[in-house]
């Protein structure tokens, strides 16, 4: 299975590139984030708390980022940081507008930050961000782009084609809901984590609810499955790195299908 799915999200990936990732000549994709069920963790160090958040291709036309191009919320996009204080209530404001966004592995990730002082405003406990529906993020504009997003290009990719792409990831909820799921995971584990497959048990108890559908938990038991072979073979360094590729295979997926959505007969 897993040399099948390296094929597929590499395919996934080509179709998504028709110039270099991120030339300096043109403006790379806008991206749509995967609205939360469940809020993802964030991981506080050095003053500073980042999380990584599912998004997908919103352009097919344009190419991807390279890691480290710097987003921005477009204007529909609601982002919540929520934070449990000592009194054990929970608080929760909008962050969007405070947060860094910056790309990860493509178009399927993207690493967000913020000032831990700022979480703290809120509370000491652990500090969890969520999506709101519809989501998207504009890249900044560099200077010498020959191709830069036009305004009519932004409000069609984050406005009604936006909305079309959000109605093919609900009809298919099992996929996008394993896809959260695998976030989730990847964000229990450090960045830096060399934990092997011994850790999965206790991150499914930690991140799979008991409501969770057949077609979703068949789709994490293969990721799951899988992983315990690559890192029983040393195909992949830890599980956080095999969790990241399970995830990003499936972004592709949902990518696909938020691209048939709004090209329908392509």
């Amino acid at each position: 299975m897993r040399f099948k799915a390296l094929a597929l999200l590499s395919a996934f990936a080509l179709t998504c590139i028709d110039l270099p990732p991120t030339p300096a000549w043109a403006a790379p994709q806008i991206l749509g984030l995967i609205a939360s069920v469940t809020p993802v963790p964030m991981t506080c160090v050095d003053g500073t708390c980042t999380a990584e958040l599912s998004s997908v291709c919103l352009q097919q036309h344009r190419s991807t980022p390279s890691t480290g191009t710097v987003y921005r919320p477009a204007k529909s996009t609601q982002i919540y940081l929520t934070v449990t204080g000592p009194d054990g209530v929970q608080r929760q404001q909008p962050v969007e507008t405070e947060l860094s966004f910056v790309s990860l592995r493509q178009f399927s990730a993207v690493k967000v930050s913020l000032s831990e002082a700022r979480v703290r405003q809120l509370g000491d406990g652990v500090a969890r961000i969520s999506v709101g529906p519809m989501a998207s993020l504009i890249p900044v504009a560099v200077r010498g782009d020959l191709d830069p997003l036009s305004a009519g290009e932004i409000a069609s990719y984050t406005g009604p084609l936006r909305v079309l792409a959000e109605r093919a990831f609900e009809r298919d909820g099992d996929r996008v809901n394993a896809t959260r799921i695998l976030n989730r995971m990847v964000n229990r584990l450090p960045s830096k984590s060399d934990a092997g497959i011994e850790k999965v048990t206790t991150l499914w108890a930690q991140t799979v609810g008991e409501n969770v559908t057949d077609g979703t938990q068949k789709f994490l038991t293969q990721a799951v499955n899988d992983c315990r072979e690559t890192l029983r073979t040393g195909v992949m360094a830890n599980l956080r790195s095999c969790l990241s590729y399970h995830h990003d295979y499936l972004s592709g997926e949902n990518t696909t299908n938020g691209w048939q959505a709004m090209n329908p007969g392509s």
